[in-house]
């Protein structure tokens, strides 16, 4: 029989789908599901019909590779203002959503062997995706330490992983799971490490929208002279709530615009000329209502901080807290004990191989009523498991 190739084999299938079934079976006939990252919002604009005049391609017609050109140029345009240097149309690639970009940043920099740097946890797809790329995925534990102890030595632990074959570093801020957002400072001390050791950056980017702090989101590529090794992913799903398009972006430095758009032509083609228009008409969402999603962000994460007993990361960005089991149990009982209850949580060790004792709860998944109720239920089994130790 002919071999097949195991780059995956030892990723597991995805542990959300597992969360699905419990719920599906507990019995409750309307769940409360924290356990994907989603929001109650829907899109800001208004989708309308455009004309291959304003766009350059209806709707119907087939989009080039790399993306419409009047996409491009209206990304590049924002990218330019985010990072305060120019991007060029040709350094972005429309993908399909944040994780065709990760796919393609990989595929682009990597050579059998290498090794990425992930900070950790990290998004659960993450080094599944390194895998697949021939890449060697090494958890690199910052996130909760950061958010635990005021003197942690970042740029150290950072530092201490680099080794001969690593290639690039993987991070997401703010973070999924935990809710930690990196300031500048820690984001200058990786751009100092980077250049020291010849790594590029892959900046995740997808809650770019939803930073909590008085100063905002900083893109990496804007610290230092990081633009010519950051790869800089963005979600439309999450930054404009429209997932069903299934697009995103991912900008690149100069010198890898070439290999991407091989990696675009080839694997996908391109994305639908009707998911990139309503990107484009979503690009018109005011500042004021962009706000008022992160404001409302930040008022649910406010909530659960206030009302969980479980001790818990303390969110200054994203859609995620991240639960500490390690005085009841591991993360699989609580994940089952709480599908049963009604409520989905997803697991802690597919964000990390040391988060085995943790779980996720998104807490804009549901309106507030609902997660209010999905955290008591919560708060009742976790006190009943303190309990029975």
């Amino acid at each position: 029989m002919p071999s097949y190739a195991r780059a995956l084999g030892g990723v597991p299938d995805c542990p959300l789908d597992r969360v699905e079934e419990l719920l599906r079976g507990s019995g409750h006939a309307d769940p409360i599901g924290l356990h994907r990252g989603r929001t109650v919002f829907g899109p800001g604009v208004r989708s309308r019909t455009l004309g291959s005049g304003e766009f350059g391609f209806a709707p119907d017609e087939q989009a080039p590779p790399g993306g419409v050109p009047a996409l491009r140029a209206a990304l590049a345009r924002a990218a330019t203002a985010r990072r305060r240097s120019a991007v060029g149309p040709e350094q972005v690639l429309v993908t399909r959503g944040a994780t065709h970009a990760l796919a393609a940043a990989l595929h682009a920099i990597l050579r059998e062997g290498d090794e990425v740097l992930v900070l950790s946890p990290q998004w659960l797809f993450a080094t599944g995706l390194i895998r697949a790329a021939g890449g060697v995925p090494r958890e690199v534990p910052v996130f909760l330490e950061l958010g635990a102890a005021r003197g942690f030595d970042f740029a150290g632990a950072v530092e201490r992983a680099v080794a001969p074959r690593t290639r690039a570093i993987y991070f997401n801020s703010p973070n999924n799971p935990t809710g930690y957002r990196l300031d500048g400072s820690r984001l200058g001390a990786l751009a100092d490490l980077a250049e020291r050791h010849d790594l590029w950056l892959i900046a995740d980017n997808s809650y770019e929208s939803y930073d909590f702090t008085r100063e905002g989101f900083l893109d990496i590529a804007a610290v230092g002279a990081t633009t010519a090794r950051t790869l800089s992913l963005h979600s439309f799903s999450t930054t404009y709530a429209m997932p069903d398009a299934r697009a995103g972006c991912l900008i690149s430095p100069p010198v890898l615009t070439e290999p991407l758009a091989k990696w675009a032509r080839y694997p996908r083609r391109s994305v639908s000329t009707a998911a990139q228009c309503a990107v484009y008409e979503a690009l018109r969402t005011p500042r004021e209502e962009l706000d008022r999603r992160r404001d409302h962000a930040a008022a649910a994460g406010w909530l659960a901080d206030s009302t969980l007993e479980v001790p818990h990361t303390k969110a200054s960005g994203g859609l995620y807290t991240f639960l500490d089991l390690s005085a009841w149990g591991d993360d699989g009982r609580f994940v089952h004990r709480c599908a049963q209850a009604g409520v989905g949580l997803a697991p802690g060790r597919v964000f990390g191989a040391h988060c085995g004792n943790r779980a996720r709860l998104c807490f804009t998944a549901a309106p507030w009523q609902r997660v209010a109720e999905a955290i008591e239920r919560i708060n009742k089994i976790y006190g009943e498991g303190i309990d029975e130790h």
